[in-house]
């Protein structure tokens, strides 16, 4: 929800030590040496095969072809040497260029969840394009720009996915009200203490052409509950 953009980091060292650690052992040659049962053997191949999988879907990298992965591992173990900036070159073009078409896709899908919600019974539009819809306003207190809020909220993306919820972590947070996305910041402001909001969350709105994180893709409407539980006013250092 914050507004900074946490660029997506590919851990190049680490897949490529994972990858050199999983074709390692050369087990098809029988080279383990005696007192190592085939099925210990096995079960390692698997976690570290299940690991290397993990890393590639937080990756962001999508499906990929299962026989070149295979075959990129057995030439890690055999020695075969790759250019560390040819390795760099492909992987992040290619993370690049995903994320670019993810976006140009969401474009159309976040256009036609907002007119959908725009339908709903109760739901009202900002001047910005914010979408709204107050399911208790709360009492007279509502935060400025400036204040500080404790709150508990969560937040879907379009697939209705979780991508952050206090609920879950089980405890409420506090947050300046400048210090997050435009329009949480904004629609935040239209309730007071004690109140709810749902908010539909164009993407200008939010993070825009970026994608902060795994969950969350360019170009992409989201859609937060906010429950307002307190304002802390703000106060000048003058008078601190």
């Amino acid at each position: 929800m914050k507004r900074t953009k946490t660029p997506l980091i590919l851990a190049l060292g680490a897949i490529l030590i994972l990858t050199c650690s999983c074709c390692g052992g050369k087990t098809e040659d029988g080279s383990q040496p005696k007192g190592i049962a085939k099925a210990d053997v096995d079960s390692v191949g698997y976690m570290m095969g299940y690991s290397f999988g993990m890393q590639l879907k937080e990756g962001g990298f999508g499906p990929l072809n299962y026989s070149d992965i295979d075959k990129g591992m057995r030439d890690a173990g055999k020695g075969v040497d790759v250019d560390v900036n040819e390795f760099r070159r492909i992987v992040n073009g290619f993370l690049d260029n995903r994320r670019k078409a993810i976006a140009e896709e969401m474009i159309g899908k976040s256009e036609t969840y907002l007119e959908a919600m725009r339908q709903q019974e109760g739901v009202e539009e900002t001047m910005d394009g914010l979408l709204y819809k107050i399911l208790d306003p709360g009492n007279k207190t509502q935060p400025t720009v400036l204040d500080t809020v404790e709150v508990n909220y969560e937040g879907t993306n379009l697939d209705g996915e979780v991508f952050d919820s206090s609920y879950q972590r089980g405890t409420t947070a506090k947050f300046p009200v400048s210090g997050v996305i435009k329009g949480w910041s904004e629609g935040v402001q239209l309730i007071g203490e004690g109140g709810s909001i749902m908010l539909y969350i164009p993407a200008n709105l939010a993070y825009g052409e970026s994608s902060p994180n795994m969950k969350i893709r360019g170009n992409e409407a989201l859609t937060f509950k906010v429950e307002l539980i307190k304002v802390m006013p703000y106060i000048p250092k003058e008078n601190k």
